[in-house]
């Protein structure tokens, strides 16, 4: 790699030499060669803009399905079928216990478990820890919003009003995080992007996040009506009781006494992160602030009474698990192209290389992604 203006001036003195990457600008840029001729100097000419490594290609039809995210990591995004995330919802359940049972998910499936049960036996300090917090701190413990759009509608003798309601205090503006509103704007507005702009990645994004919520949340539902937990602030003894198995009539009655666990808020919110990052990973800020946003979430629910600290741990574990299901699906590697060795001539006899040491192996190269710059250093065994 030649970087510097001494390599370009090398360059110059010796015609035959192929400059195969450059950094112009601090950017890696793989498309500029060297035009060279004996009576004339060298001349850069760079190709078009779309053949940078961090500009993503546009195909014939003008749709952007190829994206370069890491050196040597390639994804190609189809454009997805109207309400694809719909019918993809029974896919996902489906394949839900084999991806989350495998034999190689053993350990983590004990550790949630322990950690769900450590937590258990907690839970009545940590609840009233975080309460004693939130009135030192001046948040108010109730859950209260303010109704901004209210439409009638009903269904027979049901009244099923559209609503549109917004946080009124703190507390409620950190419980409105996980708000199905909140998940709706953000899957949108990739939606959004995605026609705009002809972004593949962005509207498989916007479809993942359906599917990888709805498919949470029946599984979060069923949970809920199978184990009865009370809600911390309805609890009739510390811990709060269960309740299996309530009947449908019981349970629609008074629904906080038995929807405790686990938590559907944390699942959802789990999910819409995990989604976003894996299908950005060039933007390494996304599950900082994405998890940051849960910390915030998860305290608001215990100082407001609605969840246990012990409901979280399986809550977030499938909102995981079904963002990833959603992903895998939704997106194909790009293999890269393997150099072809060189044909051995003479008489066939070859010596093998000696494998180097693994200290110098690794592989370090500029990036630059989206408004991301920096270098990378990858080790490969």
């Amino acid at each position: 790699m030649l970087a510097t203006s001494t390599g370009l001036t090398q360059a110059r003195e010796r015609p035959s030499i192929a400059i195969d990457s450059l950094i112009v600008n601090n950017l890696p840029v793989d498309s500029l060669a060297v035009e060279t001729q004996k009576s004339e100097p060298a001349r850069l000419t760079p190709l078009p803009m779309d053949s940078l490594p961090h500009i993503h290609p546009r195909d014939a039809k003008g749709r952007i399905t190829d994206y370069t995210v890491a050196p040597g990591v390639t994804w190609h995004y189809d454009k997805p079928k109207p309400f694809e995330w719909a019918y993809h919802i029974p896919r996902d359940l489906g394949q839900f216990p084999g991806f989350a049972f495998r034999k190689e998910n053993k350990e983590t499936l004990i550790e949630l478990a322990a950690g769900s049960v450590v937590l258990w036996a907690a839970d009545q300090y940590i609840i009233d820890w975080s309460q004693d917090v939130g009135k030192q701190l001046g948040l108010k413990a109730a859950s209260t919003q303010r109704t901004l759009v209210h439409i009638p509608f009903h269904i027979g003798s049901a009244n099923l009003p559209f609503e549109f309601n917004v946080p009124d205090n703190l507390n409620s503006t950190f419980y409105f995080l996980g708000d199905g509103w909140t998940h709706l704007t953000v899957a949108s507005s990739f939606w959004i992007y995605g026609g705009i702009n002809k972004d593949n990645r962005a509207l498989r994004t916007s479809s993942q996040l359906g599917e990888a919520i709805f498919s949470t949340g029946l599984v979060v539902q069923t949970m809920k009506r199978l184990t009865g937990r009370q809600s911390p602030y309805v609890a009739t003894k510390d811990r709060g009781e269960w309740h299996l198995f309530p009947s449908y009539n019981t349970y629609q009655n008074f629904v906080p006494n038995y929807d405790a666990f686990p938590t559907g808020h944390l699942a959802t919110a789990m999910a819409t992160v995990t989604v976003i990052a894996e299908n950005y990973p060039e933007y390494h800020f996304i599950r900082p602030v994405g998890y940051g946003l849960m910390g915030l979430l998860g305290y608001s629910m215990l100082n407001n009474g609605v969840h246990w600290a012990s409901d979280y741990p399986v809550g977030i574990a499938l909102g995981y698990a079904f963002a990833k299901i959603a992903v895998r699906n939704g997106r194909t590697r790009v293999e890269q192209p393997e150099a072809a060795d060189p044909a051995v001539h003479g008489t066939g006899f070859q010596v093998l290389p000696h494998p180097k040491p693994w200290y110098r192996r690794g592989l370090f190269a500029p990036y630059a992604y989206g408004p991301f710059t920096g270098a990378s250093w990858s080790l490969r065994l």
